[in-house]
Formats: C-alpha cells, sequence, structure tokens
C-alpha cells in the first residue's frame, strides 16, 4: 500500500532537485570570479564560464561588431541615404551664411547646392570609408570587453537575460516535479 507521503515526495523532491540543479548551473555561469587551487590543481569549473572566456567572447563579439554590424556596405547604405543628403544641404547652408554673413542673400544658393551636394556627399562618403579604415572598431570591442570588470560583464548581460534565466530555473523545478510525477505512476504499476 503506498501511503500520501509516497505520492508527494517524488514530486516535491524532483521539484526542488531539478529547480536548486537549474539555479545552479546558472550560478555556474558567472561564478566563481577567479580561479580557484587545492594542492596546486585547479579545481574544476573553476572560474565560472563567462570569466573564463571573457577574452573569447570580446573576441566574438569584435568580429560581429566588424563583419556584421560595422562593415562598409552597411555604412555605404546608410550614408547614400535621402537624409544624409539633406543634412549635407544644410551644412552647406550654414557654411555659406556663416562665411557670408548678411551677403549670403547674394550667393545663388540654389545653383551651389543642386552643384555641390552631390560632389560633397560622395566626397564625404569616401572620406568616410578612409576614416572608418583608421578606427579598428573590431579591436576597440576587444579591448573593452576584455577590460570590463567581471561583475559589470555579468549584470549586463544578466540585464538582458534575466527574465529568460528566471524561466529556466522554474522549469527545471517543473519538470523535477512532473518527474517525480511519473515516477509515482510507475512505482504504482510495478507493484
Amino acid at each position: 500500500m503506498i501511503t500520501f507521503s509516497q505520492y508527494l515526495l517524488p514530486p516535491v523532491i524532483g521539484g526542488i532537485i531539478g529547480w536548486s540543479t537549474n539555479k545552479l548551473a546558472i550560478w555556474m555561469l558567472f561564478n566563481p570570479k577567479k580561479e580557484k587551487r587545492v594542492f596546486g590543481f585547479r579545481v574544476p569549473f573553476t572560474p565560472g564560464l563567462i570569466p573564463r572566456d571573457q577574452i573569447l567572447i570580446a573576441k566574438s563579439l569584435g568580429t560581429l561588431i566588424e563583419e556584421k554590424l560595422i562593415n562598409p556596405e552597411e555604412i555605404e547604405n546608410r550614408i547614400t541615404m535621402e537624409e544624409v543628403n539633406d543634412k549635407i544641404k544644410e551644412l552647406m547652408d550654414k557654411a555659406v551664411e556663416k562665411s557670408m554673413g548678411k551677403l549670403a542673400f547674394l550667393v545663388p544658393q540654389a545653383a551651389i547646392k543642386k552643384f555641390l551636394a552631390p560632389k560633397i556627399s560622395e566626397l564625404v562618403k569616401d572620406e568616410l570609408f578612409n576614416f572608418l579604415n583608421l578606427i579598428d572598431f573590431k579591436q576597440i570591442v576587444e579591448e573593452k570587453v576584455s577590460s570590463f570588470p567581471i561583475e559589470e560583464l555579468e549584470e549586463a548581460i544578466k540585464g538582458v537575460t534575466r527574465r529568460h534565466l528566471t524561466y529556466i530555473v522554474s522549469l527545471g523545478g517543473v519538470l523535477g516535479f512532473i518527474i517525480g510525477l511519473v515516477q509515482i505512476v510507475v512505482n504504482i504499476y510495478l507493484q
């Protein structure tokens, strides 16, 4: 005969085990922050995954930025937009007014804009590419992320994923509870 505790205990214990193992696994992503040694041997899983691979994460982010986010094709797509040309025309108006003062009305601005705006736009685009080639975005990202204090990196990652990590921990508890229920059913049919 199966008692009440035999019905209640397996799902509760399963839920606790599922919740706590997922909680521990997520904690181990970020902790311990530093490598631990016992008798000169490195303790397994120290440091945590994120602290251990911070440099690899930085390199991966740098590559992502360079290849997918800030690349010549994307910049060209953005810089040839009409908004950029309009901004150049606006800047030309300001430059003419600033350099000529009250005499600016004497300059045929429409003709100047029609003639110069496309040339300036092309010049800006070409020079921007030259300028961007001087900046190694990949290196900047790698250096910044590699030198982040691990606590700040952890907070940044958790800030984005906190809700999902909570779901994962809760799901561990639910799955453990369900496995406990299955264990009860199996025990009933095996007796």
